[in-house]
């Protein structure tokens, strides 16, 4: 009896402890609930406690979750009932719904567009900023900007102002936030200290670490607690004052364009579903503040998202496939100067630049050296192409017959037009060229061969320089200023700077070609002209390296 006894004992005690068990958990792991009594099992013991389920235990918080830390924890324990928390407490950690997650709004901060620098009364940028130096005598160059809050931001009772946005801790489980004017020039950034006092939304930056004559893009982040919320970007660019007409005209706006692909593929629709037995790369081009519109439904064998990610039909919020952010630049068309206000067919650009040369150097010569570039910016577009952006001819040196696009050395040099440009221009440019892929013959899953579409791809010289090479005898030979002229010029796309000769699998071959030669018109590249430069550059475009 008493071996029976015990047997009884521990029969129930298993049944006790299985009313507390429910599910199947995770990872192997048992479900948890409450017993009748309120009372709870163990926890998670070293795993999570998904605390929207109220019973499960996971090894890593899932998709659309996350393990709150610090302060943030704390907060969210205490709200919850005595037998969660005991579960919590027997417990790795927990894991909650991302939107119950604390977090600094950012994009929020929207920069006014009456930011001016000054260095002894007088502007140390252009934008209007005379009468402000002349009451800000500042020192050493220092940036003002003034800013408005997003509604985020202003109405929330923690927050409300930028100092706030910038300093105060909001139970995120981050700490020590702090405020840094982050500048890009192209090639790196640079982090700047800034002021900004109680209950205001300006701040004020000391600028004198940043080059003169160089183009900056600002974007004020909050980067002490590591939350890297952010403002709108602005552009700064410092000079020398001077209160020559033309010294006094602020450089041209440049506008970065992205690259994305699109995949095109081969296959058959069967009633189980379709067939994909190849697939080619398609490259198209958006101006950075005008992303392309979405694909419409229905097609499964053209995507350009991650289809594996969101599914075959496309939405305009989903990124674009292999995105290259500032895969170049030009020059912005919203920039007033390149409207033709005048309707002569002209961008007053031109003109303006014409009628300095006339008046300043009584040089007579009709300047034509800024051409609009329209590209498709998705498949099938239907009308005209987009609108990329102005980019400028490539210049011939008279002595060498070599094609070159204008740097510093050029502007200060003793060409009158290379200074006025120095001016309009400012930045250092590269060659932008075209190359079209080697022809890619597709199948069907029946074996019947599919022509790939003509893909053609831009790309800027310094980026080119870096992979470019001809072809002879069987080996790769690295083209300099006149080989690049006197040889058909390919390089490997994906690019790899590091090896890039050696041809990889996703690789395909990209043959450099004039625009004339791949069916690109005047009407596309803006520029009815003459200059064909024997190194097949089709124009000349803001330098990012």
């Amino acid at each position: 009896m008493k071996n029976l006894g015990n047997y009884l004992f521990i029969s129930l005690l298993v049944l006790n402890l299985s009313a507390c068990v429910s599910g199947d958990g995770r990872k192997g792991k048992p479900s948890i609930s409450s017993n009748s009594q309120g009372s709870t099992s163990g926890g998670c013991d070293l795993d999570l406690f998904l605390l929207s389920s109220g019973d499960t235990c996971v090894t890593t918080c899932p998709a659309d979750t996350f393990q709150p830390t610090g302060t943030e924890l704390a907060d969210i324990i205490a709200a919850q009932d005595a037998a969660t928390q005991a579960i919590i407490a027997a417990s790795a950690g927990i894991c909650v719904d991302n939107s119950t997650k604390i977090a600094r709004p950012t994009d929020e901060v929207y920069i006014n567009k009456d930011f001016c620098a000054c260095n002894a009364a007088v502007p140390d940028i252009i934008n209007n900023c005379e009468a402000f130096c002349v009451s800000n005598p500042s020192t050493t160059p220092t940036l003002f900007v003034n800013t408005t809050m997003g509604p985020n931001i202003s109405l929330n009772a923690e927050l409300g102002n930028l100092h706030n946005w910038c300093n105060v801790e909001i139970g995120d489980g981050l700490t020590g936030p702090a405020c840094f004017l982050e500048v890009f020039d192209g090639t790196g950034t640079t982090d700047l200290s800034i002021e900004n006092s109680a209950g205001s939304n300006s701040f004020k930056v000391n600028i004198s670490s940043l080059a003169i004559n160089k183009t900056y893009v600002a974007t004020l982040k909050e980067k002490g607690s590591g939350s890297n919320a952010k403002s709108q970007s602005f552009q700064i660019r410092r000079i020398n004052y001077s209160t020559d007409p033309v010294a006094d005209e602020t450089p041209l706006k440049i506008m970065p364009a992205s690259q994305y692909t699109c995949l095109t593929r081969a296959g058959t629709v069967v009633p189980a579903g379709n067939l994909y037995e190849n697939a080619a790369r398609l490259h198209y081009y958006f101006s950075s503040n005008n992303n392309p519109p979405s694909l419409p439904p229905g097609n499964p064998f053209l995507f350009c998202h991650d289809v594996t990610l969101f599914g075959d039909n496309d939405s305009p919020l989903y990124d674009r496939l292999e995105l290259i952010p500032q895969h170049f630049a030009l020059w912005d068309q919203s920039d007033i100067r390149f409207a033709d206000q005048n309707a002569n067919s002209r961008a007053d650009i031109n003109e303006t630049i014409q009628q300095t040369l006339l008046d300043d150097h009584g040089i007579t010569k009709t300047i034509n050296i800024f051409g609009l570039l329209t590209w498709p910016n998705r498949p099938n577009i239907d009308g005209p192409a987009p609108n990329l952006g102005f980019y400028m001819v490539p210049w011939i040196d008279p002595v060498s017959g070599r094609a070159f696009c204008p740097d510093q050395t050029h502007y200060n040099g003793n060409d009158k037009l290379f200074n006025i440009l120095k001016e309009v221009v400012g930045v250092s440019t590269e060659g932008i060229y075209m190359a079209v892929k080697e022809p890619e013959l597709l199948t069907n899953n029946d074996g019947t061969p599919v022509l790939a579409p003509t893909d053609i791809i831009i790309i800027r010289e310094n980026l080119l320089k870096n992979i470019w090479f001809y072809y002879e005898n069987n080996q790769h030979f690295v083209p300099d200023e006149i080989t690049a002229t006197q040889k058909t010029i390919h390089f490997y796309w994906p690019a790899d700077p590091v090896n890039p000769y050696i041809k990889k699998s996703s690789q395909k071959i990209y043959t450099v070609r004039r625009p004339s030669e791949l069916s690109v018109g005047s009407d596309q590249v803006g520029l009815s002209t003459s200059v064909s430069p024997a190194d097949k550059r089709f124009g000349c475009a803001p330098a990012l390296d």
